[in-house]
């Protein structure tokens, strides 16, 4: 099969609604109508509720009940509302797929964007756009599954089973790999050239060039999620983190390890985004 032809099957591509690409448009701009678009996200109403039960959860700690899609901005700030619809949108575009975990495969991608915005802030980089990163980094996976079950579920098996690398059974069995359709979804959905270079890179940002802050951010991302399970403890974790990626975003080993506790509760609220 080819990388195109995946992209041929219309009929079983994920669709966002019209107010999510807009978001995902304004990424890329300055002079946003925040108005305007807060309008138009409240005439959705499936993504309205979601993002007002996430606006009102624990993890915002808001000090009184938000009732309209303008009171979250005032509240919780444009980016951050941006942030949930887009994510809100992305994870309801996808068809339920047959002998696939979707909910599984959310809750890794949200672990992946908390951390992604948790290390962003010790990096001095966008949050919100760590985050949504976070969220689609494996999105080719998903759309690998759609197109292609069976393989795609013979291929989880091994990964699971610890016989090989997903990049390497997928690039074998198929052709292509998760990371290159999801570059290629995330360029059609018009994410920024830096979110699409950052899902084509997170396996290997130091061969990026020139450097980029949020593929090395994404890689600590994902190793952290991967390895958090396995480690003794966040000493352990923090000493086995990519040097190359803490050199490129100026992070010291230590001071990682003291906070990296901190991390736990990171996505405490925030399922209602998966559900």
């Amino acid at each position: 099969m080819k990388l195109e032809e995946v992209f041929e099957q219309t009929h079983k591509l994920p669709t966002i609604p019209k107010v999510v690409q807009e978001l995902i448009d304004s990424f890329s701009k300055d002079d946003i109508d925040i108005e305007t678009i807060a309008k138009k996200i409240a005439l959705d109403q499936v993504i309205t509720a979601k993002v007002l039960r996430l606006a009102n959860s624990a993890h915002f700690g808001s000090s009184r009940q938000i009732a309209s899609v303008n009171e979250a901005v005032v509240v919780l700030g444009f980016n951050t509302v941006r942030t949930l619809v887009v994510a809100s949108g992305v994870t309801g575009a996808f068809i339920t797929t047959p002998g696939f975990d979707r909910k599984r495969f959310w809750k890794h991608s949200l672990r992946v964007a908390t951390l992604a915005k948790w290390l962003s802030k010790q990096a001095k980089y966008n949050g919100e756009i760590a985050f949504t990163t976070g969220m689609i980094h494996s999105i080719g996976e998903m759309l690998i599954h759609i197109v292609a079950p069976e393989l795609a579920a013979k291929i989880d098996q091994y990964v699971e089973n610890g016989a090989a690398d997903r990049v390497a059974l997928e690039t074998n069995n198929i052709g292509f790999d998760y990371v290159m359709v999801g570059e290629e979804l995330a360029r059609r959905w018009n994410f920024p050239v830096e979110i699409q270079m950052a899902v084509k890179y997170q396996n290997m940002p130091s061969e990026q060039d020139p450097s980029s802050k949020l593929s090395h951010i994404l890689h600590l991302a994902l190793h952290i999620a991967h390895h958090e399970t396995t480690s003794e403890n966040e000493q352990a974790l923090a000493n086995s983190l990519p040097a190359s990626s803490l050199d490129a975003l100026a992070l010291d080993v230590d001071a990682l390890s003291t906070h990296l506790a901190e991390t736990k509760e990171l996505a405490s609220g925030m399922e209602e985004m998966i559900g």
